[in-house]
């Protein structure tokens, strides 16, 4: 499937989703806001496209642009194209005409998000983009609004369904990657091509626009490290349920204190204990620790029709009612009106770590191990090997009190260049929730 036909999929799935749930439900609408909300005009490439549903009304359909913006009485325009390029264009000039803007383009808000603000807020008009992070569960309004008198710390998300599906199937079934892949792929929880997500850039669009709200600054998605689950071994998931942790992808943005951000997209270990550790299938789930709150869970669908559809009417409610763009007008609160993010080295975090090494079962190797990780500072909370026969090569565990990660990865360089080491060590963050 080609990229293009992947954002075709999804405009299928995303607009017969969306006017089903306004047209259907449009009397308990018009009850809510008072007057009734009315689909005026749907641009398409080819009306003859097999998206075209019976709930949208045959009149409304165009495949010319400018048939579509010279539409009257079309106060909100709704995006759900995907990517940029075009797209892009279409939405500056929806605002330009003073239209309110909707959109579930996690790839756009990622990259052009501020500029985009900047240029709704000139005209006076409201970008709203709940449904471009975690499908319907409704975290842009938790930051924005329900955890705005928080000094927020720290967000830890499980921001792709297709990555912690695979993830689950690994560590509850024991499955390999590939198997996983493949029966997510069957089951249509991942693309034939499952790059975008695999790779970790999917959720991190979805962690720099989470991140800018909740710190209050601007932040692209290129700002933001991935290191994807296409390389994940089931041996190093199975080592870490011995050890009492889950594996999952987390999107990670923590503030430290006099220096910035640290963001992050990578597998890491979370004690089985974290509600977000036992967070399964291709659900969703982001955690939010606030100074006052402390820990919050919103979870739920991160994808699927009808809860991205959920999340894009809940936007067109909250506009027609008035309520989200006097919001945007009147409070502080979105991007374009912060400074730029300072991002901290991904070398300056100090965690814990999980390291696998392949050494030698031979009398000295892992005082050689543990003397190259003394120079650089680093001590041990743990040692495990399985037995095996002597003078093999054999996995050896090791976890890490709390270390800076620069040091550690220097170290490792290190050891893999000792004889009594084969291969590169394996080294997984272990994330430790804070408490409070």
């Amino acid at each position: 499937m080609t990229h293009r036909h992947r954002h075709d999929r999804l405009r299928d799935r995303r607009l017969g989703a969306w006017s089903k749930l306004l047209l259907e439900q449009s009397d308990l609408y018009a009850k809510r806001l008072g007057r009734r909300l009315e689909l005026r005009r749907v641009l398409v490439r080819e009306k003859d496209l097999h998206y075209r549903t019976e709930q949208v009304p045959k009149a409304a359909l165009t495949t010319d642009a400018e048939v579509f913006f010279a539409t009257p009485d079309m106060p909100i325009m709704i995006e759900l194209g995907g990517g940029r390029g075009a797209i892009s264009q279409f939405v500056r000039r929806a605002i330009g005409m003073g239209k309110h803007v909707v959109t579930a383009n996690k790839a756009l808000v990622s990259a052009e998000g501020p500029e985009l603000l900047a240029l709704a807020r000139k005209h006076n008009v409201a970008l709203a983009f709940e449904a471009s992070c975690c499908g319907g569960i409704p975290v842009i309004n938790a930051l924005n609004f329900g955890l705005m008198a928080n000094d927020i710390r720290a967000l830890y998300g499980i921001l792709n369904g297709t990555c912690n599906y695979i993830l689950t199937e690994m560590t509850c079934a024991g499955k390999s990657y590939a198997t996983a892949l493949s029966e997510a792929q069957q089951k249509g929880y991942a693309e034939a091509d499952p790059t975008l997500d695999v790779s970790g850039r999917d959720a991190a669009h979805k962690l720099a626009i989470l991140a800018a709200l909740a710190f209050g600054v601007q932040v692209t998605e290129d700002k933001v490290r991935s290191t994807g689950i296409d390389e994940l071994d089931l041996a190093d998931v199975q080592f870490g349920m011995e050890l009492g942790y889950t594996i999952k992808l987390l999107g990670i943005a923590e503030n430290v204190p006099g220096k910035g951000l640290l963001l992050s997209v990578q597998p890491c270990f979370v004690h089985q204990k974290e509600l977000i550790a036992q967070v399964q299938g291709s659900f969703n789930a982001l955690s939010v620790f606030g100074h006052a709150v402390g820990h919050t869970l919103s979870y739920g669908r991160g994808a699927g029709q009808m809860p991205t559809a959920s999340a894009v009417l809940a936007d067109v409610l909250n506009i027609a009612a008035g309520w989200y763009p006097q919001a945007f007008t009147g409070m502080n609160l979105w991007p374009d009106t912060q400074p730029m993010a300072v991002i901290v080295d991904p070398d300056d975090l100090v965690s814990r770590f999980y390291v696998r090494i392949k050494a030698l079962d031979k009398p000295g190797t892992m005082a050689r191990v543990t003397a190259v990780l003394g120079e650089a500072g680093i001590s041990l909370s743990a040692v495990r090997q399985h037995e095996v026969a002597a003078d093999s090569f054999v996995p050896v565990v090791v976890t890490t009190h709390a270390a800076r990660y620069g040091a550690l990865r220097s170290a490792l360089a290190a050891i893999a260049k000792l004889d009594v080491i084969e291969g590169q060590p394996v080294c997984i963050r272990i994330v430790d929730m804070p408490v409070g």
